[in-house]
């Protein structure tokens, strides 16, 4: 039973439950399994259209019978995921009992609690925006302000003088949480300049095993003429396992351990400055923006696969190492600028190849063509609107760095 259907148009899970031939079940708002339908989504064997899948005790009732295994599909579902399998007797539970899958603000305290030396930005937990100027007060700007459960960059904001703290909150105040929902609290913290990391892997008996691990691809785009900038998460380079120091691994292994995860799927998001490690977030489940893809082509491993080995009792994979290209990258095109700059590029040498796609947004369906649903707005403003993506693979990460690099500047290709 998969708890939120992913966002990036793969379906890892509902994959490795038919290689076992087990029935899939997918649990989604209704608006979004109509969302699904229109963007042409494979089926899984059965859904079940819930309102609201992110509380607990309504998602638990909206479960007949006893699945063998309930997993988050979505950041938003993850917790409501976890307390369900625990309630039903499914795994993960019985593995990891006490663990609930926090978000943003509970990670930030249980990580400061365990004293294991996970270096964090300065930051402020807050209930509510009006408290927003106060909180900031202390800290040194710039700040980010980000709700305590979004995922996916949703509404993540940087605010680079104090007077634009109140421009910030008002634009925070406009927005839901996936499937029209009311964030949960909020943070505020030091903005730190450095080279944003994602680890990608699957614990069990609470070992973290690293699969990828990526450089990320960050846009920052300013709101107008504000003083306030937004984040977007444009693209990925992934390295394999085998180059992770000893240092990413260890600041890895602390996170887990100081939530206390044990077993499945998770991504440490963190952030090198030159001098120390800094943990922005955890997430306990595949990622998103295909993500998924590049662990494949870098490790030869299907992330979800491994997952759900750890869950049920299976035996690891053994290493795979693809015998083509050691490192890969992508990017989320969403401007017609950057399509062609990708399309024009050689298609591949000795050292690199270039994959491009192309998108079509569908057509929304009356009455959605008119106004959107609450359910959606956040949904199809955050995931909607690519026009492309390009994948590398190369023998050097510079190489993917240039190239894709090249597509969002149009500068000429580099030099072999």
């Amino acid at each position: 039973m998969q708890v939120g259907a992913t966002r990036d148009g793969l379906d890892p899970y509902l994959d490795a439950a038919r290689r076992r031939g087990l029935s899939a079940l997918l649990i989604e708002t209704p608006d979004y399994l109509r969302w699904r339908e229109v963007l042409g989504r494979r089926a899984f064997d059965q859904t079940i259209a819930v309102e609201h899948p992110s509380d607990p005790p309504t998602l638990i009732s909206a479960i007949k019978g006893k699945p063998r295994l309930i997993l988050a599909g979505f950041e938003r579902y993850t917790a409501a995921a976890h307390v369900a399998a625990q309630a039903l007797g499914a795994c993960p539970a019985g593995q990891s009992p006490d663990f609930t899958a926090p978000y943003k603000r509970a990670q930030r305290t249980a990580v400061a609690a365990a004293g294991l030396g996970v270096h964090q930005p300065r930051h402020v937990l807050l209930d509510s925006l009006a408290n927003l100027p106060r909180a900031a007060a202390g800290l040194n700007f710039p700040v980010v302000v980000k709700p305590g459960d979004g995922g996916g960059g949703l509404g993540v904001l940087l605010v680079n003088q104090p007077d634009g703290l109140a421009h910030a909150g008002r634009l925070l105040q406009e927005i839901t949480n996936y499937d029209g929902g009311r964030f949960e609290g909020w943070l505020v913290e030091e903005y730190i300049k450095g080279v944003e990391i994602s680890v990608q892997g699957v614990a069990q008996a609470g070992e973290a095993r690293i699969l990828t691990f990526c450089e990320k691809l960050i846009t920052i785009e300013p709101e107008g003429d504000s003083p306030v900038s937004s984040f977007r998460e444009s693209g990925h380079i992934a390295y394999p396992a085998g180059e992770a120091d000893a240092v990413l691994q260890q600041f890895t292994q602390r996170c887990l351990t100081a939530v206390g995860f044990c077993h499945g799927p998770f991504h440490v998001d963190l952030i090198s400055d030159g001098r120390s490690l800094q943990l922005l977030e955890m997430g306990f489940r595949l990622s998103g923006m295909r993500v998924t893809e590049l662990v494949t082509l870098v490790s030869g491993l299907d992330w979800a696969e491994e997952a759900f080995r750890v869950h049920l009792g299976e035996p690891a994979s053994h290493p795979n190492p693809p015998t083509g290209f050691r490192y890969a990258g992508h990017l989320t095109m969403r401007h017609p600028g950057e399509l062609e700059s990708a399309k024009s590029l050689p298609p591949g040498s000795d050292e690199y190849s270039i994959a491009v796609q192309s998108f079509t947004v569908p057509a929304l369906p009356p009455p959605w063509d008119q106004q959107l649903p609450p359910s959606l707005s956040s949904d199809i403003g955050r995931h909607a609107g690519a026009v492309g993506r390009v994948v590398v693979q190369a023998s050097r990460p510079q190489l993917v760095a240039q190239i894709l690099e090249r597509c969002r500047t149009g500068m000429p290709m580099p030099a072999a």
